[in-house]
């Protein structure tokens, strides 16, 4: 079965890199199938030459649509929708698919508009619905929910779950959301699945972490807290701090380090006080998985908001399969459900008293004990079960 994954985005995107590549590669070594990828973005030459190689080392079959940005990116935008489904009609012309799946609400759209033309050929579409995506920009991007633009990308949504052999979501509390917006009958159709890490990539590894150390100019009993990923207002960095000063008053072994893509962002955001106790860093992907193993605590905390019941930041698998305990808000996704109990998290509800605690009761826990809860709820394995229990009949 030859699928065809269909996404929009901007020019600095590494989603699919990151996440979307790896379970390809895995499902592609387990399965007969094989994975396209048609990507509309305006990213740099270099910078899709970049994703065209990495996508040829997992057997990926990767095409770039540019996005025009011209006379400007709103215009450009328009202009490149208006033919985008014309551009996957063509694709399928030209290559053999035996299933669509946009990511999601734009490329929805565009599959909305070939309808007919893919129900003629029997076309099965699977519709990766993302998390909330609306919700998100309602909630932190300023999207008015009573806009012309809102309401018309709730029904492009709302419109290809019900067009849609198969929905595919990060998180339960997301499809309970989707059945309450889309309507009875929909339930068989929705699938959670897992953004499953490789457990080879992601682990313990003293060699690195000592390296690593030295680097940075830490000694090896320095607790060293890690955050990586996006910088905005969901993120908390404020509360990230508070959280690190105040363990640090009481003890002043601790350090942070951040791993982002726009450090200046960041710099803005670190009282002066707080210079010479934090580190800003941007690395290769290859390289990320050695500054986990050189940390003691991995943090991902978002702002109390609808759109997380829909969240599972693959993050948290990472920070898990390297060893490290997690700090975690608790209305992220599923994850207060399946995680509250577990030795290796805490579950933050503004007790920073309660945390103190727990980090200190954490500083002795095994590495490999917390490798096997990531292993899990966040090995590959599992997700390739879900991607196989959701994609197996279409």
């Amino acid at each position: 079965m030859n699928i065809l994954f269909i996404c929009w985005d901007s020019d600095q995107t590494n989603y699919l890199e990151n996440l979307f590549f790896p379970i390809f590669r895995a499902l592609q070594g387990t399965t007969p199938w094989q994975f396209h990828v048609m990507q509309f973005s305006w990213a740099s030459e270099e910078e899709v030459g970049r994703i065209r190689l990495l996508a040829k080392g997992s057997g990926i079959r990767y095409t770039q649509v540019p996005v025009a940005r011209w006379p400007s990116p709103t215009i450009g935008s328009l202009r490149t929708l208006r033919t985008a489904s014309q551009k996957i009609k063509e694709y399928l012309q030209s290559n053999t698919i035996d299933c669509l799946m946009p990511r999601s609400t734009l490329p929805a759209w565009m599959v909305l508009r070939l309808n007919r033309w893919v129900k003629a050929r029997s076309l099965p579409v699977v519709f990766d619905a993302d998390g909330l995506p609306i919700q998100e920009r309602i909630d932190f991007a300023g999207l008015n929910p009573t806009s012309l633009h809102c309401r018309w990308l709730r029904h492009v949504e709302s419109s290809m779950v019900r067009r849609a052999d198969r929905v595919l979501t990060r998180s339960e509390k997301a499809i309970a959301m989707h059945l309450a917006g889309s309507g009875a009958g929909q339930g068989g159709k929705f699938f959670r699945v897992r953004n499953g890490r490789d457990p080879a990539v992601f682990l313990p590894n003293s060699t690195a972490r000592t390296a690593i150390r030295q680097q940075l100019g830490i000694s090896d009993s320095t607790r060293l807290w890690l955050y990586s990923g996006s910088i905005g207002p969901q993120y908390q960095v404020s509360e990230m701090l508070q959280l690190f000063w105040s363990c640090y008053q009481e003890n002043p072994s601790h350090r942070f380090i951040f791993l982002v893509r726009n450090k200046e962002a960041l710099r803005a955001h670190i009282p002066e006080y707080l210079n010479p106790l934090v580190c800003i860093e941007t690395v290769p992907f290859a390289k990320v998985p050695d500054y986990y193993a050189a940390a003691d605590l991995g943090i991902s905390l978002r702002k109390s908001a609808p759109s997380l019941a829909g969240l599972a930041p693959i993050k948290i698998g990472e920070y898990l399969l390297s060893g490290l305990p997690v700090l975690l808000s608790e209305e992220i996704g599923d994850l207060s459900e399946m995680l509250d109990k577990e030795k290796a998290c805490f579950v933050y509800r503004k007790n920073p008293h309660e945390f103190r605690r727990w980090l200190d009761e954490t500083r002795d826990l095994p590495k490999n004990e917390i490798r096997a809860l990531g292993e899990r709820n966040f090995g590959m394995q599992q997700t390739i079960v879900d991607y196989k229990l959701a994609l197996e009949y279409c």
